[in-house]
């Protein structure tokens, strides 16, 4: 057994890495054969995922469930369909076509196996505890963890799986394409001097997106900081933190933006207005600026594709200055 690399995937995965933060730790060894041209051809490879387990993977496995939308998208942007789907991922139409395993948070076990998957991406955030149950299909089961995969968890995560499955150009032509994308958009952003954000979610007690997650890479990958701080309680379990209104005075973001709950527009503009007419949100920048706004319910990593999510967002800001400016 020995480690191989060529030069091109070498430069491909130290730029992928300079780009989004993303590597896999714990590479241990690939074994290789070689076929009739006499050219190395990988056949296995082991890594340790984010349970600290040492996990082989086959190359070219063919069926390939992802337990997270966010994942199987990522296996989208480099060329890989899965063999089903989570209940919440609504993106592309082929993908709402797959069978369905449940939701990423509620995993349906017999749904799973009746697939017969040979490699399961799980999140270590909501899978963890269903280790010794995926096992049980006879899968090979690898942990990811979005806080490990890179500062821009968004689209690091094609990069990582990119490194897993032996796909990193793809991953790397994919991840600049977005790159490009939030550049074009950052310039056109520039003239609005937003520098500070966080990303809410509209329930009893608020809760706010960690920067290791799909709506804090948006916010990164648009020049606009996350005021949300790394390693807050439960920070390993949920995509949003209970995140109380103290620490958001104390930060005074320039713009606070609200996740729709749903589609209906009374009920978000209703919602808005709660936030806006709270005495205790008053003297924030944001409020005073009229920049507390409702990310409309399109804008979410389950039914957008990252590209979107930022073209979208950046509307919905650009719209609102010229609306207030004018």
């Amino acid at each position: 057994m020995f480690k191989f690399f060529s030069k091109k995937t070498v430069l491909l995965v130290c730029l992928a890495i300079a780009l989004t933060g993303t590597a896999i730790t714990g590479f241990s060894s690939t074994d290789t054969v070689r076929d009739l041209q006499n050219k190395p051809q990988i056949v296995k490879t082991v890594f340790k995922d984010c349970l600290g387990r040492e996990v082989t993977i086959q190359a070219n496995p063919k069926r390939i469930l992802a337990l997270t939308s966010a994942a199987m998208q990522a296996l989208y942007s480099i060329n890989i369909e899965p063999v089903g789907k989570v209940d919440d991922y609504t993106i592309t139409e082929e993908g709402k076509k797959l069978p369905g395993v449940g939701m990423s948070k509620s995993i349906n076990i017999e749904a799973v196996y009746s697939l017969k998957p040979d490699l399961i991406l799980a999140s270590s955030r909501f899978h963890a505890n269903l280790e010794k149950e995926l096992a049980q299909c006879g899968a090979v089961i690898f942990y990811f963890d979005p806080e490990n995969i890179g500062d821009i968890p968004l689209i690091g995560m094609s990069t990582y799986f990119g490194a897993l499955l032996d796909r990193e150009e793809l991953a790397y032509k994919y991840v600049l394409s977005v790159f490009e994308t939030a550049e074009k958009l950052k310039s056109q952003l520039a003239t609005t001097n937003i520098k500070t954000g966080v990303v809410l979610q509209a329930t009893d007690t608020i809760t706010a997106a960690q920067s290791a997650t799909s709506y804090g890479s948006m916010l990164s990958l648009l020049g606009i900081e996350n005021i949300v701080p790394d390693g807050l309680p439960n920070a390993s379990k949920s995509s949003f933190v209970a995140f109380d209104i103290e620490a958001i005075i104390k930060s005074n973001p320039d713009i606070i933006f609200i996740v729709a709950p749903s589609n209906n527009q009374e009920n978000n503009r209703k919602l808005l207005e709660r936030y806006k007419k709270d005495s205790k949100w008053s003297n924030l920048k944001a409020v005073q600026n009229n920049r507390i706004l409702i990310l409309p319910f399109s804008i979410n990593p389950n039914r957008s594709l990252p590209e979107a999510m930022l073209s979208k967002t950046a509307e919905v800001i650009l719209n609102n200055e010229k609306a207030f400016n004018k």
